[in-house]
C-alpha cells in the first residue's frame, strides 16, 4: 500500500514544483498555507534526525515529501489560475468519422515509418493525429532488405537503447548507433503493436457551476458534481447496483467550458477522495511519533496503510471520484465516461510500415513524375487548425489580443514584463512571433506614476526597459519613481489583403496535377506571382476534399533540377480534390494602443 500511495502521491509533483517555482498572485491565505506547509515539512524533518535506523527514516523521508507535495497541489487548487487559456475538445477528432471503429481504423491506416538519413540509420514514425484513447503503439523492429530483423529498446520500460539501436525521445526516432555502410543490409519497414481497449460507448454529463450535490444517471452510471469553485471541480461516479464502476482512471474525462463556449485547458487532476490525502497526513505524523520512540518497524508502515485504505474502501470503494483543475472560469463541467465491458477483451493489430525516404534529393536533368515516391496515407485527415479567423481588424484587436503581466518569475535585468499574446489567426501562416509585432517608436512607451504623469526616463533606453519581440520588459527598480500605469502604441502588422484561390482538380492551373494523396507543382511552369520582397512568404498551397475540408499535410519533398526551378510534391492525408492558393498580398501596420495598470513584479525564486 505504501508504494501505491508513494505513487499517488506522486502525481502532483509536477503540479507543485510549477506552483512553487511560478510565481502566482498569491493571497496573504494562500501566502500562509505556504508557509504552514513547509513549516510543517520542515517540523517533521527536525523530528526524524533523532531516528537511528536509517533505513526506517529513508522511508518516512519520502512521505513527508510526498505530503508536502500532496499540500502543494492543494495549495494549487486554491490558487487561482494566472491567465485564462483554451483547447479543443479531447474527443473533437470523434466529429470527423461516423464512429470510435473508423476513427480508429483511418488512425492505423495513415501511419507512416521514414528516414531523411540516405542510408536509413535513422527512422521515425509519425502518426496522422492524436488518439483519443488510452491506448499502446509499440515499435518492436526493423526489418531489413535481407529479412533480417533488429530489435529496437523498449523505450515504455525506461530503455533508451540496445547494442544496436538508440531511442531519442525529443524527437520520437529510433538510430543505429553505428553508421550503417553501403555493403550492409538496409532497413526496409518498421514493426509494431497497437493495442487498445475501446469504449463501446460514449456517456456526457453537463453541470453548471452551481448544481454542486446534483446527481445525474445515464446508462447504469450516476454521476455527482461534489465540489466547484471558479476554476475546479470534483465528481463522483457510482453506479445505481452498489457495486464499484468498471472505469479506470483514464475512462473519466473531465472538461470545462466558459461563458464563451470555449474548453478552457486542463491543468491538473486529482485521483481519489480527500479524505484519503487528509487521513495519510495524520498517519505520517503518528508514524513520525513512533519512530522516535522506536516502536516502529519498516513492516508496520505498510500494514498501517493497509488498514487505512481498507477502511477507506469499506466507506467509499464504490464510488470513483477526480477533481479537475483549469486555467480559467468555469461555467459549464462537462465529464463523459469511456463505458466499456469489465473483462474486455483489448483490440490489436499488427503493424508493419515500411520505411519512406524523405531525404534531400540531389539534383536531376529531369524529373520523373511517374516514379515518386507514393506514401499511400489516403484516408481523409482533417486540419482542424484552418477552422480561426483569417486576420484581425483594428476595433477587433482592441479586446482580441490578450494582455499579460509578470508571468515568469524575475531575472536579474528585468523584473517586470508586459507580454501581448495575439489570438491564433489564418495568417499566422504568413506572419510568426518575430513578424507580428514591429517595435515601437523612441516615444511610445510611457510609464507613469500615481498622478498620472509621464516618468521621465531617457528615451529607449535598455537600462530602463526594452521592446523584445512581444514583449515590453522593464525594471521598475531602476526607475526615479514608481510606474503605476503603461501607456504605450505598439504597430501590428496585419494581412488584411490575404486571399484564396481554389481550383478543382478537374481545371488545375498548368503545372500542378493531382495524383493520389499528392499535389504536385512544377515551379517551371506555375509560379503564383510575388510580393516585392522575394525572400518574404506571400504564398502557400493547401487540398480540400470534396466535402469542402480541408486535408491536413503529411510531409512536403522538393525534386531540384540542374537548371531551373524544381518539382514539389505535397502529401496530405486523403486524396485532395480542390487545390487552394493563398495569396498573403500586402501588410498593413495597425497602431494597438496599450493603457494598463502595471503590476507589482514577482518575486524573483
Amino acid at each position: 500500500m505504501k508504494k501505491i500511495l508513494i505513487a499517488l502521491f506522486g502525481m502532483a509533483i509536477a503540479a507543485v514544483i510549477i506552483f512553487l517555482m511560478i510565481s502566482h498572485d498569491r493571497s496573504p491565505d494562500i501566502q500562509a498555507l505556504t508557509d504552514a506547509m513547509l513549516e510543517k515539512k520542515d517540523a517533521r524533518l527536525t523530528r526524524l534526525e533523532s531516528v537511528e535506523d536509517k533505513v526506517l527514516r529513508k522511508s518516512l523521508l519520502n512521505l513527508v515529501y510526498d505530503a508536502m507535495f500532496t499540500d502543494g497541489m492543494e495549495l494549487n487548487f486554491r490558487a487561482p489560475p494566472r491567465n485564462t487559456t483554451y483547447t479543443t475538445a479531447k474527443l473533437a477528432r470523434l466529429d470527423d468519422y461516423s464512429s470510435i471503429d473508423e476513427l480508429t481504423e483511418v488512425f492505423l491506416a495513415n501511419q507512416i515509418a521514414a528516414t531523411t538519413y540516405p542510408d536509413r540509420s535513422c527512422v521515425w514514425p509519425r502518426e496522422p493525429f492524436n488518439y483519443p484513447f488510452q491506448h499502446r503503439l509499440a515499435w518492436t523492429a526493423i526489418r531489413l532488405d535481407n529479412g533480417e530483423i533488429t530489435e529496437l529498446p523498449n523505450h515504455f520500460s525506461g530503455s533508451a537503447y540496445n547494442t544496436e539501436i538508440e531511442y531519442s525521445g525529443a524527437r520520437n526516432t529510433f538510430c543505429y548507433r553505428d553508421p550503417l555502410g553501403p555493403d550492409k543490409p538496409a532497413p526496409v519497414a518498421l514493426v509494431g503493436e497497437f493495442s487498445v481497449q475501446l469504449p463501446r460507448k460514449l456517456i456526457q454529463f453537463d453541470f453548471s457551476r452551481s448544481d454542486i450535490d446534483q446527481s445525474q444517471s445515464k446508462d447504469g452510471y450516476t454521476v455527482t458534481l461534489v465540489e466547484a469553485n471558479d476554476f475546479s471541480y470534483a465528481i463522483e461516479v457510482s453506479s445505481p447496483n452498489g457495486k464499484s464502476p468498471p472505469l479506470g482512471s483514464k475512462d473519466i474525462i473531465g472538461e470545462a467550458l466558459d461563458d464563451t463556449g470555449k474548453y478552457l485547458s486542463h491543468t491538473g487532476t486529482r485521483t481519489g477522495r480527500p479524505e484519503l490525502y487528509e487521513a495519510s497526513d495524520l498517519i505520517i505524523d503518528d508514524l513520525i511519533d513512533r519512530a522516535v520512540e522506536g516502536t516502529l518497524t519498516e513492516t508496520q508502515i505498510d500494514q498501517r496503510f493497509d488498514e487505512m485504505q481498507n477502511e477507506l474502501n469499506e466507506k467509499y470503494g464504490n464510488r470513483l471520484h477526480k477533481h479537475f483543475f483549469f486555467s480559467g472560469s468555469v461555467k459549464t463541467a462537462r465529464i463523459t465516461l469511456l463505458d466499456k465491458e469489465a473483462k474486455q477483451t483489448p483490440f490489436k493489430q499488427h503493424l508493419d510500415l515500411p520505411i519512406r525516404n524523405l531525404a534531400r534529393r540531389q539534383p536531376t536533368p529531369s524529373v520523373d513524375l511517374d516514379t515518386l515516391e507514393r506514401i499511400p496515407t489516403l484516408s481523409p485527415v482533417y486540419d482542424h487548425s484552418i477552422q480561426n479567423k483569417v486576420e484581425l481588424n483594428a476595433d477587433e484587436m482592441k479586446t482580441a489580443i490578450d494582455i499579460r503581466q509578470n508571468e515568469i518569475s524575475a531575472d536579474l535585468e528585468y523584473s517586470a514584463q508586459v507580454k501581448l499574446y495575439y489570438p491564433q489567426v489564418q495568417s499566422d501562416r504568413f506572419l510568426g512571433i518575430f513578424d507580428r509585432y514591429q517595435k515601437p517608436g523612441v516615444h511610445d512607451i510611457v510609464f507613469l506614476n500615481a498622478e498620472g504623469t509621464a516618468i521621465n526616463l531617457p528615451s529607449d533606453d535598455p537600462d530602463y526597459y526594452r521592446f523584445m519581440v512581444s514583449r515590453i520588459e522593464y525594471n521598475p527598480g531602476r526607475f526615479p519613481e514608481k510606474p503605476v500605469r503603461l501607456s504605450a502604441t505598439v504597430p501590428v502588422v496585419t494581412t488584411p489583403e490575404l486571399t484564396k484561390k481554389s481550383h478543382d482538380r478537374n481545371n488545375l492551373p498548368d503545372g500542378v496535377r493531382i495524383l493520389d494523396n499528392m499535389i504536385i507543382i512544377d515551379r517551371a511552369v506555375f509560379g503564383p506571382a510575388r510580393n516585392s520582397e522575394p525572400s518574404e512568404k506571400t504564398h502557400l498551397f493547401f487540398a480540400k476534399s470534396a466535402g469542402q475540408r480541408y486535408l491536413s499535410k503529411v510531409t512536403d519533398l522538393h525534386f531540384p533540377r540542374t537548371e531551373g526551378p524544381g518539382v514539389d510534391v505535397i502529401y496530405y492525408n486523403g486524396l485532395p480534390e480542390i487545390f487552394e492558393v493563398w495569396h498573403r498580398g500586402d501588410t498593413k501596420t495597425v497602431d494597438y494602443q496599450v493603457d494598463l495598470h502595471l503590476k507589482e513584479p514577482a518575486a524573483r525564486e
